[in-house]
Order: structure tokens, then sequence, then C-alpha cells
């Protein structure tokens, strides 16, 4: 498995055009506009680096008072409501249902937005791989897992799967080809699945399993539970020491990191 990194990818952010559109037209036309450029940015990333993430996961958060991601993407559910189908992929506990981007804001995108609702204990979709299409997927409510490994899915094993924590707000990008699927536990979640492109749910090459069956009611990830802070962290401001005692207090954590990393490996 992959090692924590982190990856940047700034500048990403949900911009309704000005287009006389109601509110909830003009968050569909923003939320798939921003897929786009996130899963472009990922795509070039892999080019000059073939070893670079191919899923990654990131947060969504409003930048100033006032606004507001859920009240945004409220408006767009009012202004193009949707009536959930029940199963999804094969799992009694999930449905979904798509916004058409081209039938309700016309362009030429082929990108749709689909909004899946998990149920709690929804432990049986299986892991699986989207073939065509590449994944811009928003946590809108709720708590689960995302489970995902560095397995194609004619190498899948099922011993190497590492189980993320998908909380509100929490964005999960990832290309054509990854292996991955979705669970909850204890309380359900609400996605909101940017798939890229999208192809009917009826389609046969919306997606397949790999020959070996991984849920996760059956199987056990292969990560060790814990509490750690997030990898990559935002520079909220900069400056240099400001004075030896500083630079002393510095140079002291410093060190007790490096005796804590010693008796790590010594434990």
């Amino acid at each position: 498995m992959a090692v924590y990194t982190a990856l940047a990818m700034d500048g990403l952010r949900l911009i309704l055009p000005e287009n006389g559109e109601p509110l909830g037209s003009r968050v569909l036309t923003g939320l798939i506009d921003l897929a786009e450029s996130a899963i472009g940015r990922l795509h070039q990333l892999r080019q000059k680096d073939r070893r670079t993430a191919a899923a990654v996961v990131g947060r969504l958060r409003g930048t100033g008072r006032g606004v507001s991601s859920t009240k945004l993407i409220g408006e767009l559910e009012r202004a193009h409501p949707l009536e959930l189908a029940y199963p999804f992929e094969g799992s009694d506990r999930v449905g979904g249902a798509v916004w058409i981007a081209r039938d309700l804001v016309g362009g030429n995108s082929t990108t749709s937005v689909a909004k899946l609702c998990w149920d709690s204990r929804a432990l049986d979709l299986p892991m699986h791989v989207h073939d065509h299409s590449d994944r811009f997927i928003i946590v809108l409510k709720g708590r689960g897992f995302f489970h995902v490994t560095d397995e194609s899915a004619e190498e899948f094993t099922g011993k190497h799967v590492r189980s993320v924590p998908a909380r509100e707000r929490d964005v999960f990008l990832f290309t054509r080809g990854t292996v991955h699927t979705f669970s909850t536990d204890a309380e359900p979640m609400v996605l909101l699945s940017c798939q890229l492109p999208f192809l009917p749910f009826d389609d046969p090459r919306q997606y397949r399993l790999p020959k070996v069956r991984w849920t996760a009611k059956a199987c056990r990830d292969s990560d060790q539970p814990s509490v750690a802070c997030d990898p990559a962290w935002s520079v909220l401001a900069e400056r240099p020491p400001t004075n030896a005692v500083e630079g002393a207090a510095s140079s002291e954590l410093e060190g007790k990191g490096a005796a804590l990393d010693a008796l790590r490996h010594v434990l």
C-alpha cells in the first residue's frame, strides 16, 4: 500500500456563473466545473509522474462568513428534486439518482452528478472499479468509510485494502481504474458523486467487479485504527523566527520528535 503523502492542488473553488439561471442550476454548473478542474489537475500530475496518487482525499470548506456549501447544495436539491432508486450497484441499502447536466443546464459537458444515499449498516457493496469514468465525490451528510487499494482489478487480492473515514464535507477524488467502495456503520451517509463522464446506471460499462470479492461486512481492512492529523497542512501565515528563544524551542521539539521516532523503532 502507498504511504500517506500530501499532494498540493490549490485554487479549486466552487464558482457560480452569473448567467441569470436559478441558483440551484448555477450550483450544478459550478459543481461540474469544480469536478472537471480537479480531475484534470490530477491527470496532469499523473502524466508528469505515473507514481502519483490515483485516489486522494481533501476537504470542502467555506472561505468566509456566510458561505455554506451545504446550503448551496440544498438549493440544487430544491431546484431539481430527485427520486432515489434502490438497489444501487447491487446493494439494497444504497439508493441513487442523477442530475443529468446537459438536460438541466445545457452545454456540452458529459459530466453529471449523482446523489447516493447509504443507509446505516450498508456493508454489502463490494469493491469495484469504473473503467470508463473518473470520480469527484463529496460527503454531503453523515459518516462512513471509503475503502481503496493500490491493486488493479486484475491483480486485486483483497489483502491490501485501506479504509479511510468519510465525514461531512470530505472530498474523494480518484481516476478510472481505481478499485474502491464505500460503507457505513451506525450512521447513514449521503454522497454527491460527480461522474466524468456519466454513464447510465444500467449501462454494463458503469462498473465491474474484480474476481476476488471484498465487502466491508465480510473482510477486515489492512490498516490498524488510529487517531492522527492529516498529512497536508495549509500555511496560513509566514514569518521568520523572531528571536533566539523561538529558535531554541523549535530545536528542543525537533529533538523530542527524533527521540519518539527512535523509541517507536525499538518498540
